[in-house]
């Protein structure tokens, strides 16, 4: 490996990602490395989006110059593109047993959720160095194993994998951005819609625009929202799963391309005992968060007893005096 990262040719950011790059000779080595500088831009990101990441501000979160950074993480693209492997790493993948359909069924919806934690990442654009870091291979491992019993070539599956995963990035972007700009459509919107979109011009769109379904209004609901809900992806993906099971499972088995891995060696037990110990870690660590924000909305709830609390003495003693 070491005479294979002295090549000009491997890219420093996917080994970087790998964390068989080597750390700079110079530089705040103990208080700064490639992971806490990603972690902190992170934090930047989520609570103020992508824009808000530049070299400047995450050398200002260590009290350091930029340069200090730049000698950890060469270009801002490569700082996002480490930020775009690391982002769902925290979060606690799910645990699949079963076929095809119950594996497929929990990644997508949890990858959908993640892209809700992280909405940040759909900014990012997807190259090929993204796709060949730890966490991205992980998933496409992931996703790759709920096909295995599907009668497919590998080819089969990895274009599957594609079409699926632009299929959540584009339900998750359109949920993200409709959010971002406010899905509420005015009374006055409304009625200018209704007023223009005449059944000549829109005979296919006009009786869902008279109901208000076109404005995210239905029956039993008030108000609008044109929000992209976790419904509105389970029926999108339900026509995914059927397509794909009238494609497929009619098929008799495909003669496979490679042979069925042999049985795992020590040192590959090892490994997997690792990669599910991070899985351990990150499902701890997203439940302290959720721990956190619980307590934070705890704390909220007393205020508010403890205000209607006193308001209620203030009543009480009027009335009495």
């Amino acid at each position: 490996m070491g005479e294979q990262m002295a090549s000009e040719d491997v890219s420093r950011v996917v080994a970087l990602a790998w964390g068989v790059a080597a750390a700079p000779q110079r530089g705040p080595k103990r208080e700064l490395s490639h992971e806490r500088i990603v972690e902190t831009a992170i934090e930047i990101a989520d609570a103020e989006g992508l824009p808000a990441v530049t070299m400047q501000r995450v050398a200002q979160s260590f009290g350091y110059t930029t340069m200090a950074i730049y000698r950890y993480v060469a270009t801002k693209d490569d700082l996002h593109q480490l930020m775009l492997d690391a982002a769902f790493a925290d979060l606690a993948p799910p645990a699949v047993t079963g076929d095809w359909r119950e594996g497929l069924g929990a990644w997508m919806g949890w990858l959908f959720e993640a892209y809700g934690a992280h909405p940040w990442v759909l900014d990012i654009p997807i190259s090929m160095e993204a796709l060949l870091m730890p966490s991205q291979m992980r998933l496409a491992d992931a996703m790759l194993r709920t096909f295995r019993d599907l009668p497919a070539t590998d080819g089969e599956r990895l274009a599957l994998l594609m079409s699926l995963s632009t299929f959540l990035r584009g339900m998750a972007g359109i949920q993200r951005d409709i959010a971002h700009e406010g899905a509420e459509v005015s009374a006055a919107t409304k009625a200018l819609i209704r007023e223009v979109a005449t059944p000549a011009s829109l005979p296919a769109l006009q009786p869902l625009i008279d109901s208000g379904a076109y404005f995210g209004e239905y029956p039993g609901e008030s108000g609008a929202s044109a929000e992209v809900t976790e419904e509105d992806f389970a029926i999108g993906f339900q026509v995914w799963m059927a397509g794909i099971a009238a494609v497929f499972e009619s098929r008799e088995a495909v003669p496979q391309e490679h042979p069925r891995p042999a049985p795992e060696t020590p040192a590959e037990q090892h490994e997997r005992a690792e990669v599910e110990l991070a899985a351990g870690v990150a499902a701890r660590k997203a439940a302290e968060q959720r721990v956190k924000v619980l307590y934070k909305e705890e704390a909220a709830l007393r205020k508010r007893r403890d205000s209607a609390k006193e308001l209620a003495k203030a009543a009480a003693r009027a009335e009495r005096g």
